[in-house]
């Protein structure tokens, strides 16, 4: 089984986007002759870059042995679950930025263990046979609903849920 990697067209903010203000940047300095302000546009644009990096070639989720595994940043960070111990799959969100609106999480809570993933950067239908291996392995596992219908092929991308917000 072939891991599940971010999908590039849903990276352009990285590689289009946040670009521009280092060039921005860059450019004021350049032209105002602030090597400082050049130092910190060519700084910034150097931190995307690995940022970009890390998101096409380090990052993915899969399975690896007899675990499920996301790895980031090369293999220096991320988590792990046994296949056998997977309990639940679920599409939890979590309250962000963007006004209560959140990408769906793949979310695999084992008996100790949880794999996280924001699934913001990815196509949700590449989750399918990751999904039905973790169901090959064991058929009791739970699928919340969102991800038993992704598994059925539904389109659920135009779907979009208010995150709740906390009392405080």
């Amino acid at each position: 089984m072939s891991p599940v990697r971010p999908d590039p067209l849903l990276l352009w903010p990285t590689y289009t986007l946040f670009p521009l203000a280092a060039l921005s940047i860059l450019i004021f300095g350049v032209a105002g002759g602030d090597p400082a302000m050049s130092f910190i546009g060519i700084a910034l644009l150097a931190v995307n870059a690995v940022f970009v990096v890390n998101q096409l070639y380090g990052t993915w989720v899969g399975v690896d042995g007899d675990e499920i595994v996301h790895q980031t940043w090369f293999g220096l960070g991320g988590s792990r679950v046994p296949v056998g111990a997977v309990q639940r799959v679920d599409a939890k969100r979590y309250a962000g930025g963007h006004g209560g609106w959140s990408a769906p999480h793949f979310v695999v809570r084992g008996r100790e263990d949880v794999v996280r993933v924001n699934t913001k950067a990815y196509r949700l239908p590449t989750f399918v046979p990751l999904i039905e291996h973790i169901r090959s392995a064991n058929p009791r596992v739970e699928l919340d609903d969102f991800w038993t219908r992704v598994a059925r092929g539904e389109d659920v991308s135009k779907e979009v849920t208010v995150t709740p917000k906390g009392r405080f």
